[in-house]
């Protein structure tokens, strides 16, 4: 064999494991699937311009996510903030406020403190990081949707609540666990993730300067463009076979793809079991995120809203006398993000005399190699799945975002999973001789 570990998934967690394991003076393979490296981070240039933006991930905060400050601090990587609101607007109940200074009016603040004040009493419930599947938090791992509902008689408050879910996991609050959502608020302190205070620390030369560094340092060999149709565990061996038909074999395998394509491959794993189960469920995030150049908007605009296809949108560059905006909706079915059209009806919800020049996006749900975006967990599947999160199956090891038992839908939590794998393996390695 040429490799000790072939590593599936070029992503941030995969080139993570890859990294550490070759560290440790083990021969790694990275097979990736895609023509570039980098999984759901993509740091793409704008049309023609010379502006670069994220199509994926994007954000972090240095001071909760102490996994990639590490990286940060390692590779000497330059970081920047967003640029921050000056310009603040509200959309909901199909007008815009009055008062954008105010998440809601004035009378009804009363309403929206109450329910804010349960989620961060039930978020010292949790403990950041583990134990998420214990007995105790089961009451916890229903949708957020059901959780807010005593506190929502109000529209508005029931509006405001279900942007600032659907904007933090991509998708509608009947969809994701309001235990996830308890799980991000208890790990920044047991405060309220609100818009204003989102992580808003990105790469100053893009997540591409991850990428690069966590690819080049360690010198684990990369296959480019070579999905893989089959990982099969020989009992003392692994092989892995790609779809177009050549077959590497190692003494153990990492999958570091997203869940939502573990059915894609042909898996050693048994029928009914749990990873199994968990795949066949799929993850339910299917945000869209897009770019726009715009004329005739504020001055660092940032907006957010319910009842349209964009639920927040802000300011992250300026050049050729435009604003370059980015929006975030929880339904990629609700608009074509290449569509200027549709993207300037989108932003006119907050900015009327909008004029987009050009706007681009991905959509990550019909990528094959993604199908969907960044983790959000549905109602239950914590309680079921999460102690199996880092458990491998015979040689296969597993790593992702998806996985990550502290910052899942992050960069931080793919780089903690990545690194717990390689770990786990690094051990058995130096066991199995």
């Amino acid at each position: 064999m040429d490799h000790d570990v072939l590593v599936v998934g070029g992503g941030i967690a995969g080139l993570t494991a890859a990294r550490d394991l070759a560290q440790g003076g083990y021969r790694v393979l990275v097979l990736e699937a895609r023509d570039r490296l980098g999984g759901r981070t993509w740091w793409k240039r704008f049309g023609d311009t010379d502006h670069h933006t994220e199509m994926g991930g994007t954000w972090f905060d240095e001071g909760t996510q102490h996994n990639i400050a590490r990286e940060i601090k390692r590779y000497s990587l330059p970081t920047v903030l967003s640029p921050a609101g000056q310009e603040f607007r509200v959309t909901l109940g199909g007008r815009r406020l009055a008062r954008p200074d105010q998440p809601v009016p004035r009378d009804v603040r009363p309403d929206l403190d109450k329910a804010l004040d349960h989620i961060v009493d039930q978020s010292r419930r949790v403990t950041f990081g583990s134990d998420l599947d214990s007995p105790d938090l089961h009451d916890l791992d229903i949708p957020f949707s059901e959780f807010i509902a005593p506190y929502t008689d109000q529209p508005l408050v029931a509006e405001y609540l279900s942007m600032w879910a659907a904007f933090a996991f991509g998708c509608d609050p009947s969809e994701v666990s309001a235990l996830q959502v308890l799980t991000w608020v208890a790990g920044y302190d047991n405060t309220t993730w609100t818009l204003d205070d989102a992580p808003a620390t990105k790469f100053a030369q893009g997540t591409e300067s991850l990428v690069a560094a966590l690819a080049e340092d360690g010198g684990a060999d990369i296959g480019l463009s070579t999905p893989v149709a089959s990982i099969v565990d020989a009992g003392d061996h692994i092989v892995v076979t790609t779809t177009g038909g050549d077959t590497h074999q190692a003494r153990f395998a990492v999958l570091a793809t997203p869940v939502n394509t573990w059915e894609d491959i042909e898996l050693p794993l048994p029928v009914g079991s749990l990873k199994r189960r968990f795949a066949a469920e799929g993850l339910p995030g299917h945000a869209v995120k897009l770019h726009a150049l715009v004329d005739n908007v504020p001055e660092f605009l940032m907006a957010s809203g319910w009842g349209g296809p964009l639920c927040w949108v802000s300011e992250q560059a300026n050049f050729d006398g435009g604003r370059l905006l980015v929006g975030i909706g929880e339904d990629d079915s609700a608009i074509d993000g290449m569509d200027r059209a549709q993207v300037q009806q989108a932003i006119r919800r907050f900015a009327p005399e909008a004029t987009v020049r050009m706007c681009h996006s991905h959509n990550w749900s019909t990528d094959p190699y993604a199908k969907g975006t960044w983790t959000a967990y549905r109602p239950g599947q914590l309680s079921r799945y999460y102690s199996d999160f880092p458990i491998p199956h015979g040689r296969l090891y597993f790593a992702g975002s998806d996985l990550a038992r502290g910052w899942a839908g992050f960069m931080d939590g793919a780089i903690e999973s990545g690194a717990d794998a390689a770990a786990a393996l690094g051990r058995r390695l130096a066991e199995d001789g």
